[in-house]
């Protein structure tokens, strides 16, 4: 399956990774010890490291922008570290 992460820094890259093994290989991938996961609504999930703002790290201006176009108007919470998106049918 195919993954595209985006950097903190806005650099984005795709990636194959075993469906088997999918969840560990975007941890490796975006330096997370646990996942969130936001469903974009699009058949897509992107894969948030879940103490990222916890961690203190950089916020992802991309990541929060795709992360409040599908939140609660209002929410102000950013989106810390990089993040893995992909198809959420390929999770079934």
């Amino acid at each position: 399956m195919n993954i595209e992460i985006i950097r903190v820094g806005g650099a984005r890259e795709t990636h194959d990774v075993h469906r088997a093994s999918a969840i560990t290989e975007i941890r490796k991938h975006i330096g997370a010890t646990c996942l969130d996961t936001v469903n974009l609504r699009n058949g897509m999930v992107m894969m948030v490291d879940d103490t990222g703002f916890v961690d203190k790290k950089p916020v992802n201006p991309e990541a929060t922008k795709l992360y409040h176009g599908v939140c609660k108007p209002g929410t102000t919470h950013p989106i810390c570290g990089d993040v893995a998106i992909a198809r959420d049918a390929d999770f079934a």
